[in-house]
């Protein structure tokens, strides 16, 4: 007996059902054919960003190892608390997933939102990438250093733009305006994707973000990156500096883990978890995350949530000492 059915039942006839048992074969037979129609994959961000992408390239890997398709749903705005938010209240059959992103914790502890990181049932995390500082590549500073000399000597007029009032870029250009003492005219989007639009279209001077979003454009000539903030420079951009060896100690980063709703069946998780197997291991994926400059991670959603639980005691350090918050 299918849920769908079972949601048809009137409510003495599930009770019966419960007593006796057979709610649980019946909740169990589901899982087991799991799925049978289409999977929602959320994204709490817009088109064009890095978890956009990350998001289309495990759907289209994910539909060639599933019976039915993944389709990608971008659920923009709040810093990605609309998208977490409807993502964790969604019903736990792993028909609705959600790319989650380290705004799940920022959001909150910022007072902009209410979903929180313990609201989902980790699958694994898929990407982890470095924070980059980036201008145009006919911007007239070479060096970190003659950017901020820039910026000292233009208090609040160079303009940064940022995915997101909160989000990670947002707090990296904070937390880079408290170390280097300046002050930028922060500029917030909708996400990371209409962000780096803004700074190719001269609508801004810089912007924060990572080699997902910007590599292929500093690859083409088109930007540049000042500093990155990793403990080491990047393989693929290695003539760029980090902050730490311009004596700036900052290392702030993003990460998309596939996530469902708390209480998902077992069953469907261990088959969302090996579809991620499958998807490490497909030549495509693999060339798709090189090619955009992404980092590729399978990271067990168990193990994934000791680290999230260290990940927002750090956030919740830092935005208490940024002076942000509720």
């Amino acid at each position: 007996m299918s849920t769908r059915i079972l949601d048809t039942l009137p409510r003495f006839t599930r009770r019966a059902l419960c007593a006796t048992g057979l709610l649980a074969i019946a909740i169990t037979s589901h899982a087991a054919d799991y799925p049978t129609r289409p999977i929602e994959l959320i994204v709490p961000w817009a088109v064009g960003g890095g978890t956009d992408a990350v998001a289309r390239a495990f759907a289209d890997v994910a539909g060639r190892n599933l019976p039915q398709p993944v389709i990608v749903v971008n659920r923009p705005g709040a810093s990605g608390s609309i998208g977490h938010t409807e993502g964790a209240n969604a019903k736990p059959d792993g028909y609705k997933l959600t790319m989650v992103t380290p705004e799940v914790s920022l959001a909150y502890l910022q007072g902009i939102g209410k979903t929180q990181w313990q609201d989902f049932n980790y699958i694994a995390r898929i990407n982890a990438d470095p924070i980059a500082l980036v201008v145009k590549a006919d911007a007239p500073w070479t060096t970190l250093e003659q950017f901020l000399a820039h910026v000292k000597s233009h208090p609040g007029k160079t303009t940064v733009s940022n995915s997101g009032v909160g989000a990670t870029y947002h707090l990296a250009a904070i937390a880079l305006e408290k170390k280097a003492n300046i002050e930028f005219n922060n500029v917030p989007y909708i996400g990371a994707g209409p962000a780096v639009v803004g700074l190719l279209g001269g609508q801004v001077d810089a912007t924060f973000a990572t080699t997902g979003e910007v590599g292929i454009h500093v690859q083409g000539g088109k930007l540049k990156m000042l500093a990155v903030m990793s403990d080491k420079r990047l393989k693929d951009f290695d003539q760029v500096p980090t902050f730490k060896e311009r004596n700036i100690d900052l290392q702030l980063g993003t990460w998309r883990a596939l996530a469902a709703p708390k209480s998902t069946p077992a069953d469907v998780m261990a088959t969302l978890r090996k579809v991620v197997d499958k998807a490490t291991q497909d030549p495509a994926y693999r060339e798709f995350f090189k090619r955009q400059y992404l980092g590729l991670v399978n990271e067990d959603g168990d193990k994934f949530r000791v680290a999230l639980e260290r990940e927002n005691a750090f956030y919740s350090d830092i935005v208490g000492k940024l002076a942000l918050g509720k």
